[in-house]
């Protein structure tokens, strides 16, 4: 029995040290060796601060001085470096021997469970940052910094398909796709969807863990929720201010188009022009060939009239037949009347939809920004009734 006593330290799993008042290190079982990577022999004489992390040594050398004081201590925690470079968690439970004038320490190997510990505190970071992020380069800042801390990560890159677009890279990446060995594919997907893919570099001397595994597919995840949320925002967005059939401004966007253009007239004294059109009996072409037909010519009367004005120019359909087009910076009447005679022109040029030829005609009012009203009511009104007039008009002269 007392043979087994004297051979506890050996058989303990955990460090046992004895350390002197001086902070050499006057004892250690063999279990340091499995723990710190060392020898007993080459631990004993050594300075203890000697195998402490460099952040940790301000507050063991406080730990060490309490113990000195006669002040039991259990639970506190710290940071030794192995010999291979790596880093090991250390429990303590330590005590000062006074007859021996020596401190008793048994240190315990924390490591896994402080790993699990900062995982789990990754994941959570992770989702935080997936359920708070506007846009995608954003996300994967925020993963890249997450992940920086689980991980021994030196770059990371994010490819999005179609097209593998690169929409995020550290700045160990550079502004091109990884296309080195070595580096690490995670795939980002949805059941039934490829999103695209994230590209590690991981300074890993071996195959990744099972946990680190866990921990990227975790990861992939978050991404992929967050990838199909801001794409269905976007749809939604899309369609709340395009049309959906011609892809124009709708009634809603055209408003805060035309807002802000008057605003801008306002600001710099100058004219704009509103043009409302009206396609001549459109009800007929629905009736007659039927309701594709209808929608095919919708979609070629927004490109003709699109390719009659400029780029910063605005067309926008606001209902069933109705289309506008919102000019800014418009010298004169006759300006706005040339455009006008233009888009009639190109709109009336004969159309071939489902092997019929359909020659339109479209009915254009023209309304000017400050003349005819300050505000967009007014504007539309006068546009409105000018339109109505000039349909009046081709119908008589058609009789």
């Amino acid at each position: 029995m007392n043979d087994a006593l004297q051979r506890l330290p050996e058989l303990l799993l955990d460090a046992v040290f004895f350390v002197e008042e001086d902070g050499r290190i006057a004892f250690v079982n063999p279990a340091c060796h499995a723990i710190f990577g060392y020898t007993p022999e080459e631990m004993m004489g050594r300075v203890v601060l000697d195998f402490i992390h460099p952040d940790d040594k301000a507050t063991t050398v406080a730990e060490m001085r309490q113990v000195r004081d006669g002040h039991p201590r259990m639970g506190f925690e710290n940071r030794y470096l192995r010999k291979d470079g790596s880093v090991v968690h250390i429990m303590w439970t330590a005590r000062w021997s006074p007859q021996d004038r020596l401190r008793i320490g048994v240190a315990r190997d924390i490591s896994s469970r402080k790993r699990a510990e900062e995982r789990q505190a990754g994941m959570l970071a992770l989702a935080t940052a997936a359920h708070g992020a506007e846009t995608l380069p954003e996300l994967f800042r925020a993963f890249h910094a997450i992940l920086q801390n689980l991980l021994p990560l030196r770059g990371m890159a994010v490819l999005l398909q179609p097209g593998e677009r690169l929409v995020y890279a550290s700045s160990a990446c550079g502004a091109e796709p990884p296309r080195t060995q070595g580096w690490h594919h995670v795939s980002l997907s949805a059941p039934g969807m490829q999103f695209g893919e994230m590209q590690l570099d991981l300074d890993h001397p071996g195959a990744l863990t099972a946990a680190e595994l866990d921990l990227l597919q975790f990861t992939a995840g978050q991404a992929g929720a967050v990838i199909e949320r801001l794409a269905l925002h976007a749809d939604l967005s899309h369609a709340a201010r395009y049309d959906e059939l011609t892809g124009l401004p709708n009634r809603r966007l055209f408003q805060d188009r035309i807002l802000s253009a008057i605003a801008r007239c306002r600001r710099g004294q100058s004219r704009g022009a509103l043009l409302f059109i009206d396609l001549d009996d459109f009800k007929q072409v629905n009736d007659v060939h039927g309701h594709i037909a209808g929608d095919q010519l919708l979609q070629a009367i927004a490109r003709r009239i699109t390719s009659c004005v400029r780029e910063a120019d605005t067309v926008a359909r606001i209902g069933g037949d109705e289309f506008v087009a919102l000019l800014e910076n418009v010298a004169d009447l006759e300006q706005a009347d040339a455009v006008a005679c233009k888009i009639q022109q190109v709109i009336s040029t004969p159309l071939v939809l489902g092997g019929c030829t359909l020659r339109p005609h479209a009915s254009v009012g023209i309304a000017l920004y400050p003349e005819h009203g300050e505000v967009i009511d007014q504007l539309m009104r006068h546009a409105d009734q000018a339109m109505y007039a000039c349909k009046a008009a081709r119908k008589a002269a058609e009789a």
